[in-house]
């Protein structure tokens, strides 16, 4: 039979052990360097109700169960220097009330997903990730220590649904990493935010949505050019609840596995479209992070456009190849003797020139700056004949996208 602990005075600096304990209307004391250890097999909860409250003056609340604060107050007194560990496999952090942790510290112990339901949950100190997944579905976790260290991880991530976000207090200007990604709403993907703020008070809010904008409201084919289309497999949310001053926002994406990466675009309000933002692209930033191949990032400085929270990667439309001419006399007389084909964009360009009867004759290639030019001989240098020909120019971009066009040209001595 489960044994539930009712507390009925103010317990000092005990490691009290039990397999389920409710706190009603009363303080319990958690000491310095002690553990109150809650442990089930199941449920190992927690649970605060009435007026009820930890008191956590540098110790450890260790749960194999559940996080269930019920009670009329923030669940935890504050400020304090405690921790709540959850050492369990699937763990909940329950409402109906908000909690305002210590600090609280995920471990994968046979199961890394602790999901939060019911309330939002603000922590005073740290948040320590490890390896798991805090879902916090429709809800906020706001970490309201300003350090830059104040989250770690190892392999975790936040992830979140609606209108759920990893929320930062910042007040230096250091950058701050928000590790959001999802396993729920799509492949797992890890996609991180950072932001770089000025030294002024700020809170900012972010959510991976693991989803095609055009789902949650945002149509990723209402665009402005260049703009072609914006990523259909997921965008971010980044909002900004305090401050005014402009920051550096970097978005990180998987640059072997992602499409759409020509730049990074933001959700423009009344206008109802995306629109291209001023784009820095690192392709290729170091050792790869949890859930990507090769990691790199999008990143735009001075930005003070909050008017709407909503970023995405996006698809440029292909650049355009200029054919001139379609006649050509490559007699030597310094008029019209070569076939030029000016392009812009492509990190290369190559060519190749056919018979009317499909032989390949001629092969070329060029950098980014064009034009590439034929000039009527075959590949051993023989001159051709009066002929209309086939040509076939293929254009690439840095990131491995192509475009290609054919036509014909005459040649005429």
């Amino acid at each position: 039979m489960i044994r539930r602990s009712y507390l009925t005075g103010l317990l000092l600096g005990l490691l009290l052990q039990a397999q389920e304990m409710y706190v009603l209307n009363d303080i319990v004391y958690v000491a310095n360097q002690e553990t109150l250890a809650v442990v089930g097999a199941p449920p190992g909860d927690l649970q605060v109700d009435g007026t009820g409250i930890i008191e956590n003056d540098g110790g450890v609340v260790w749960l194999t169960g559940d996080w269930i604060n019920s009670s009329s107050s923030d669940g935890f007194v504050t400020p304090r220097n405690g921790w709540l560990w959850l050492v369990g496999g699937y763990q909940r952090l329950f409402g109906p009330t908000p909690t305002f942790y210590n600090s609280l510290a995920l471990f994968n112990n046979g199961g890394d997903l602790k999901e939060m339901i019911g309330a939002d949950g603000r922590i005073q100190n740290f948040l320590q990730l490890n390896d798991c997944e805090l879902r916090t579905n429709g809800n906020t976790m706001l970490v309201e220590n300003t350090d830059p260290a104040a989250i770690t991880r190892t392999d975790g991530f936040v992830s979140s649904t609606g209108g759920g976000r990893l929320g930062r207090r910042t007040d230096r200007g250091a950058s701050y990493l928000f590790p959001v990604g999802d396993r729920q709403l799509g492949p797992f993907r890890y996609r991180p935010v950072e932001i770089t703020p000025s030294a002024a008070p700020h809170t900012f809010l972010v959510r991976f949505a693991n989803v095609d904008p055009t789902v949650e409201g945002f149509d990723r084919t209402s665009v402005l050019a260049p703009i072609d289309e914006a990523n259909e497999f997921f965008y971010h949310i980044v909002e900004r609840s305090q401050g005014a001053d402009p920051l550096t926002l970097r978005i990180w994406y998987d640059e072997a596995n992602d499409t759409y990466k020509d730049t990074l675009a933001h959700w423009e309000v009344p206008a109802a479209r995306w629109e291209a933002v001023n784009t820095t692209i690192n392709r290729s930033a170091g050792t790869p992070q949890t859930g990507m191949t090769q990691s790199a990032y999008m990143e735009t400085q001075n930005w003070n456009n909050f008017s709407s929270p909503n970023f995405a990667l996006a698809r440029t439309r292909l650049p355009f190849v200029i054919y001139v001419p379609t006649v050509f006399s490559p007699n030597g007389d310094g008029s019209n003797d070569e076939f030029l084909i000016y392009y812009r964009g492509f990190a290369r360009i190559e060519l190749r020139i056919y018979d009317r009867w499909g032989l390949l004759i001629w092969r070329g290639e060029q950098g980014p700056e064009g034009p590439i030019r034929w000039n009527g001989k075959t590949q051993k240098g023989e001159d051709v004949p009066e002929d209309a020909y086939v040509f076939v120019v293929k254009g690439y971009l840095s990131d491995g996208r192509s475009t290609e066009r054919a036509g014909t040209v005459t040649v005429v001595r």
